[in-house]
């Protein structure tokens, strides 16, 4: 690929890693992920010719456009820095669609692996449990379910997250980590209500976290509720009560008595508080308040025009 390829070793337990490493890309990949030292966009390693090499490998970049397992298929800003780099290209950088998936994670995301002895420093991306209840997905647009399973053998020892060695996610292009996977009718903003109990399904409603949760004197996991956003703040109204409820980032709220039994979780502004551009019908931050202190250009790009959307660093 036009001498864009370099190897790094000793990655996740791996011997070695391919990534594209040119100016462009290295630099724009160091500033989406918060990583500093970051040697490029790594690419996919498993799936045979069709894909090893020629995609973004999709567990550091599960829903863009040039994975090799296309889920959303969002063409950001790490792509086009690649396709700049190629020189016969010059990007729009202003086109780039919001990529959610690992921003502003931080250098452990790609380096170690996603989970040890079952445990994560990234519950937002990825899960470890076999409950039957619902789970909010990464971008807290759905209700979903983990993808985790127990294998008839061992995964190999670079995919092993858990005590027991056949346990893990069943997805091989994401490394087999465990992740939270929507069903086809449990959107919150378009979703089935009768397969939804307790969660409100409308243009404002985001997924947040339950303790405890119960409705109708039943289990359900996460939830999906009315979201109301400005001046930085968070308000949520949950089915059945007419009254907004102001939620502060990390602190619990409780539902009103009547079918509602445990508490909330309340989510990051960034993670919420987002709007639907044209272009894809996918969220982009809200920009008040500023998700991040946004440069200009990735850094080390000369000449590059193009920057890439970041939040803010999550709170573990």
């Amino acid at each position: 690929m036009l001498h864009m390829i370099s190897e790094v070793p000793n990655v996740r337990g791996m011997p070695k890693v391919s990534v594209i490493s040119t100016p462009k890309t290295k630099a724009m990949a160091r500033q989406y992920h918060n990583c500093p030292t970051l040697e490029g966009i790594e690419l996919e390693d498993e799936g045979g010719s069709d894909t090893v090499l020629s995609h973004w490998k999709k567990r550091n970049m599960r829903d863009e456009m040039m994975t090799s397992d296309v889920g959303v298929g969002l063409y950001s800003a790490l792509t086009l820095a690649a396709f700049e780099d190629m020189g016969v290209y010059v990007a729009n950088y202003s086109a780039a669609e919001m990529l959610w998936w690992g921003n502003n994670s931080g250098c452990g995301l790609l380096e170690k692996k996603c989970l040890t002895d079952g445990i994560t420093e990234y519950p937002d991306l990825f899960c470890n449990q076999f409950d039957v209840y619902d789970f909010c997905t990464y971008d807290r647009l759905s209700l979903g379910f983990c993808k985790l399973m127990r294998h008839e053998e061992a995964l190999p020892q670079e995919y092993r997250y858990f005590a027991d060695p056949r346990v893990g996610g069943d997805d091989l292009y994401m490394s087999r980590c465990p992740y939270v996977k929507e069903y086809s009718n449990t959107g919150c903003t378009n979703g089935d209500p009768s397969v939804m109990p307790g969660s409100v399904v409308g243009p404002n409603s985001r997924c947040v976290k339950g303790q405890d949760l119960q409705f109708d004197d039943k289990y359900i996991g996460d939830v999906c509720v009315d979201t109301r956003c400005g001046d930085g703040t968070v308000s949520v109204r949950f089915l059945d009560d007419d009254a907004w409820h102001e939620c502060q980032e990390g602190e619990t709220v409780t539902p009103p008595s009547g079918p509602w039994r445990g508490s909330i979780v309340c989510p990051q502004y960034a993670d919420v508080c987002t709007a639907f551009p044209n272009i894809s019908g996918h969220p982009i931050p809200v920009v008040d308040p500023p998700l991040a202190d946004d440069p200009t250009s990735a850094e080390g790009a000369e000449g590059d025009e193009g920057e890439v959307p970041r939040k803010r660093p999550r709170r573990l």
